[in-house]
């Protein structure tokens, strides 16, 4: 019996508003930058109307303080994250198998 599992690669673009600088972040699971960490929970497609979405289900822990949510690719107003310092931006999400 082979099973095939899928793994997801993402890519988000962070913003510095302090700054003005942005960043560029490639992970499939976990990663950390300053004092958030990121898990990405999975990857899915999504079709509307007239488009297809790709869309990340991340969690973002900032101490005590933790969010888990979806974050759109074009439809970004649908992103819910919100932080002082940071404005967090989804450029890709793939699955692989």
């Amino acid at each position: 019996l082979l099973v095939t599992m899928s793994e997801f690669h993402t890519k988000i673009l962070i913003l510095d508003k302090s700054s003005s600088t942005k960043y560029e972040l490639n992970f499939s699971h976990k990663i950390q930058f300053r004092n958030l960490s990121f898990e990405l929970i999975t990857c899915e497609n999504i079709e509307f109307d007239k488009y297809l979405d790709e869309i990340a289900l991340i969690r973002i822990n900032q101490r005590d303080d933790v969010f888990i949510g979806w974050f759109f690719k074009i439809t970004d107003e649908l992103n819910l994250y919100s932080n002082k310092i940071y404005e967090v931006t989804l450029t890709s999400c793939s699955i692989e198998s």
